[in-house]
């Protein structure tokens, strides 16, 4: 016999929670997550997609629920923060390339548009 031991108002959350679980070798169903996918109005209405254990895993399933939303299966950033800085993306406007958005705009027309010069991109990843 199953029996419910969480409510989402959102599927994608059943199913990372679902996953957890499952993660844990718990036997974890979702229910009624196609009607919250088809008429999402009726969530409120319906309870939400349950979440839905053995009977005998339900007290075990709520540790772990409760242990992931306290942060214990947070993953640490390893990044250093002067190195993200670094991987930013190329700013990659230029006055050509807003000219060209301006002509598909307003006239419907699209015009090439050339990127910046090899020696900006550089610069850019320098820093």
């Amino acid at each position: 016999m199953f029996t419910t031991v969480a409510h989402y108002h959102d599927p994608i959350e059943a199913h990372i929670a679902r996953g957890l679980l499952a993660s844990q070798g718990i036997d974890a169903h979702l229910g009624d997550e196609h009607l919250m996918m088809a008429n999402w109005e009726w969530r409120l209405a319906v309870g939400g997609v349950k979440l839905r254990v053995p009977r005998a895993q339900a007290q075990q399933a709520r540790d772990v629920l409760r242990a992931a939303e306290a942060g214990e299966y947070v993953l640490e950033d390893e990044e250093d923060p002067a190195e993200a800085r670094t991987l930013a993306p190329p700013d990659r406007e230029s006055w050509s390339s807003r000219l060209a958005w301006i002509a598909l705009m307003l006239f419907s027309v699209p015009l090439p548009w050339r990127r910046k010069p090899a020696s900006d991109r550089e610069a850019v990843r320098e820093l």
